[in-house]
């Protein structure tokens, strides 16, 4: 039997049932809903493929220099208000597209569960803009990918550092018409806590019927020094909106309560990466560039190889783009260069969330209505200043 990764590292990134020849290796989600490998004994040959392909048991060469790294946003400011930073991979998608090419990344299902989806037109980019804070289930599409490869079609594959791993393992040879993008990774939340979540907001908004539309980063409330908010929207105009230090669920998972184990051993951290272009939030830009900070979303963009050098190159002039140190892109950013921590209750919180105590797990960050008395004395300040600056 082989010997792969253990749960501790394993980022489920599914390189090693991709490349099963003989399909005894599935990807099936754990009890916190993270998929794993699992490995059907009888069909295995013990050809040593998947431990050969694990990009944990052999990690993958790195840029051989340092990147170049850019504060940026689209001028396309409609796209840049719907995209979680700067807008620039919709730019980024777009010339791709425009080249007769593929794109991959996250996206929600009818269920508003994470998967990773292709698409083919400008049209159905809306469906990857905004983050999606949740790991995305990727089964099958490794596959799909080295089709369209193989068949010269050119390919932008978006995803976790990880998933950008795994499908450089799997692929076991550099293409010229791949093009990869990974992004600041905090770490990725458990898809049952995510799904239950969404089940527990329907509840709690609509009589328990799903929403129409979810951006966990929407700009309505402004981007600058981390300010973004929670937007579920529902059939009849309803509507829950929530900033990023009210929403139960970011506390979740800032906090390190539903995070994926194999996160703080994360080995996918860094300047360098095995991607051709990284990309995130430009948390700092305040103060390292206060003219690109209009409150609206900046991007960090690090150009990891020649090959993403000429795609950035070919976007430039759509684009309000500034130079930038590597330090700079890091200052406020830990997720870039450090990994997620988990918290002591991580495991009580999982278990509590898969027994249908996801509203016990959220009552934590909610704070408590005010009482009639505090309505009362709050009403009365308020008055008294207003009476006072007149």
């Amino acid at each position: 039997m082989p010997t792969l990764a253990t749960k501790e590292y394993c980022t489920g990134c599914a390189a090693c049932a991709s490349i099963c020849m003989k399909g005894c290796i599935t990807m099936a989600a754990d009890e916190n809903g993270f998929l794993c490998p699992v490995i059907d004994a009888e069909k295995c040959m013990d050809c040593g493929l998947c431990e050969k392909t694990c990009p944990v048991l052999n990690p993958l060469k790195k840029a051989g220099k340092a990147p170049l790294a850019y504060a940026a946003y689209g001028k396309n400011e409609a796209v840049r208000m719907e995209s979680t930073s700067g807008g620039i991979f919709t730019d980024l998608a777009k010339a791709v597209l425009r080249n007769g090419g593929a794109v991959y990344g996250a996206a929600y299902n009818d269920q508003f569960e994470v998967v990773h989806i292709c698409v083919e037109n400008e049209e159905g980019l809306f469906r990857l803009r905004g983050a999606k804070y949740a790991q995305s289930d990727i089964r099958g599409v490794f596959a799909e990918v080295k089709t369209r490869l193989d068949r010269g079609q050119q390919v932008l594959f978006s995803g976790t550092p990880c998933q950008v791993g795994g499908i450089k393992a799997f692929l076991c040879k550099d293409y010229e018409n791949l093009l990869t993008v990974d992004f600041v990774c905090h770490s990725v939340p458990s898809p049952m806590a995510w799904n239950e979540y969404v089940k527990y907001r329907a509840r709690c908004d609509n009589r328990g019927k799903l929403p129409v539309s979810i951006n966990l980063r929407s700009k309505i409330t402004g981007w600058s020094h981390y300010r973004f908010s929670n937007l579920f929207e529902y059939k009849r105009g309803v509507k829950y909106v929530a900033r990023n230090g009210d929403s139960p669920y970011l506390e979740l998972f800032y906090g390190g309560y539903i995070n994926r184990e194999s996160c703080e051993n994360c080995q996918f951290k860094g300047y360098s990466r095995v991607s051709d272009l990284t990309i995130g939030d430009f948390w700092g830009i305040w103060d390292v560039a206060p003219e690109m900070d209009d409150n609206k979303g900046t991007s960090v963009v690090l150009v990891q190889s020649e090959r993403g050098a000429a795609l950035f190159e070919h976007i430039k002039e759509q684009l309000v783009l500034k130079p930038v140190s590597l330090e700079e892109t890091s200052a406020q950013n830990r997720a870039m260069l450090k990994t997620s921590q988990p918290n002591a209750k991580r495991q009580e919180t999982l278990d509590m969330i898969r027994a249908g105590k996801m509203a016990e797990c959220a009552a934590w960050f909610i704070p408590p209505k005010p009482s009639f008395a505090q309505r009362i004395r709050s009403f009365a300040r308020r008055t008294i200043h207003k009476l006072k600056n007149k």
